[in-house]
């Protein structure tokens, strides 16, 4: 090749170089390939096991450090017409809302327009509750989930009607509540404190709570693919949410969280994409870009734990707080950077609905964070979502994927089939007593195991999980109709065991 060619090449080059910076997208924290990260393939692969073993219709990814977003794709698909997941599709986030909501509680604080240890009646004069405590709850008890209010009342607020004053009708709603505690004496995650919190936000800025958000989080970072309804998310090519119907994906977007009264606590929807944005903005005191959303004295304090669950376990605000996540033996057998921090501070978040989870996790002195948004939610194997995003940052800091086995107990973990089990032979015990008819009392054993049976399922396992059988239905429908069924067979057996001593003997 001639030097007159060489020349012409490089000037070439040059141009294209200088065409591509100038017609760049906004935002130039973005590398033009993210999926070429060092440890790309490595992450390929480690999705490409886990969406299978856990039967993943898509999911998408956004990892980011020292102020750059380091890896952002999308795997998997989106929908059942097999439109690809990509770093714009907006997923719920779920309770990752709560972080979204505190963040704005905090701009109010800064803004001097109100104290976390106010009252929430200064803001709200006409809240009242049942009982005694209700007077005493302050900005601060919501907001790190000491107000008292319980987890199942929280629960409860997502059968509330969907209205456009929905948010206020469900905060007065909650009159005739009577609180677990009192307020500040104990620790117990409910989402009615974060309704609570947005409607204060509402009433306090002036703006319904979506404009709040729309306008003083999701604007200024630019956070196109984020939305505040069910209606924005699904115009914007939302992904469907899949749920594992007695362990088969189908698509369930018929039951979702609104209620416009959860919209603060668990309604929001956004994209990798979107959501690296939000987490440089958090590990970078507040600042992203040109937009500042807090101060750093605010970000620090937004992070900083407010309320211990369990030792070195806490509660930020809207976020979880720990020291040093991972164990450390544990971390001493791998190979990653992770390895050179005593008690790093972990602060995470989860989301999850039926048919959705999210993760949202970071690690400030890394200065990194990472999300991960899916369109699906199996409860029996719910743990393994949390250490996926841990398994990715193994790999995201030089080591492997641990790929961590579900940790739920052996009930949880095989609860479809046990609950199937259990209605097998109570049908087949019914059948029993109906084609006998025996009249000897050894008939009536069924009786107390049928009623010990229902007295344990809905006197204790499903209060004990915060639920009842209509959340159950809603939450869980397959574990809902077989706790349905059991119900209804334990109760048929028992009058079937019954029915012989209420006849009349036959006359000699």
């Amino acid at each position: 090749m001639s030097y007159r060619y060489l020349l012409q090449a490089v000037a070439l080059l040059l141009v294209a170089g200088i065409l591509i910076t100038a017609f760049s997208p906004p935002g130039g924290v973005f590398a033009a390939h993210p999926q070429q990260a060092a440890y790309g393939n490595k992450l390929d692969s480690f999705f490409a096991t886990q969406m299978a073993a856990y039967k993943i219709p898509g999911l998408s990814v956004a990892i980011v450090r020292a102020g750059q977003v380091e890896y952002l794709k999308g795997y998997g698909v989106a929908n059942p017409a097999g439109d690809p997941v990509t770093p714009e599709t907006p997923f719920l986030l779920a309770s990752v809302s709560k972080s979204f909501t505190a963040l704005g509680v905090m701009q109010l604080v800064e803004a001097g327009k109100i104290s976390l240890d106010d009252p929430i009646k200064k803001h709200l004069p006409w809240f009242t509750l049942e009982g005694e405590g209700g007077e005493a709850i302050t900005i601060a008890h919501l907001v790190y989930h000491t107000s008292g209010f319980s987890q199942r009342v929280g629960e409860e607020m997502n059968e509330l009607p969907n209205t456009p004053d929905g948010l206020e009708s469900g905060v007065r709603g909650l009159a005739g509540q009577e609180l677990n505690f009192s307020p500040g004496s104990g620790w117990e995650y409910s989402n009615a404190n974060y309704s609570i919190l947005g409607l204060l936000i509402q009433e306090v800025s002036g703006l319904r709570y979506e404009d709040y958000v729309q306008q003083n989080i999701f604007a200024p970072l630019g956070m196109k693919n984020s939305y505040t309804s069910l209606a924005g998310a699904r115009a914007g090519n939302a992904a469907s949410g899949y749920y594992p119907f007695f362990g088969i994906p189908v698509v369930y977007d018929e039951s979702m969280p609104y209620a416009t009264a959860t919209v603060p606590t668990g309604g929001l929807w956004s994209s990798a994409e979107d959501m690296s944005r939000y987490l440089l903005a958090h590990l970078n005191g507040g600042q992203y870009e040109s937009a500042a959303l807090l101060s750093a004295a605010g970000i620090g304090r937004l992070h900083a734990p407010g309320a211990e669950i369990f030792p070195g376990y806490n509660y930020a605000m809207g976020w979880f707080h720990a020291p040093g996540f991972l164990d450390r033996e544990f971390l001493d057998t791998l190979s990653t950077q992770l390895k050179q921090y005593d008690d790093m501070e972990t602060l995470w978040h989860e989301g999850e609905w039926l048919n959705y989870r999210s993760i949202a996790l970071m690690l400030p002195e890394l200065d990194y964070g990472v999300v991960i948004l899916m369109n699906i939610n199996d409860r029996t194997v719910s743990s393994v979502y949390k250490d996926i995003a841990w398994d990715v940052t193994l790999i995201a800091t030089g080591g492997e994927a641990y790929y961590f086995p579900p940790g739920e107990d052996f009930i949880v973990r095989y609860s479809l089939w046990i609950f199937s089990g259990v209605a097998v032979l109570l049908l087949a015990g019914l059948l029993w007593s109906l084609l006998r008819r025996n009249r000897s009392w050894l008939a009536l054993i069924p009786l107390p195991i049928n009623l010990g049976l229902l007295a344990y399922l809905h006197l204790k396992l499903l209060p004990d999980n915060d639920v009842n059988l209509p959340i159950l239905l809603r939450g869980a429908p397959d574990l809902g109709i077989l706790v349905s069924l059991i119900t209804v067979l334990a109760i048929g057996w028992s009058a079937a065991s019954l029915l012989p001593f209420l006849k009349k003997a036959p006359s000699k």
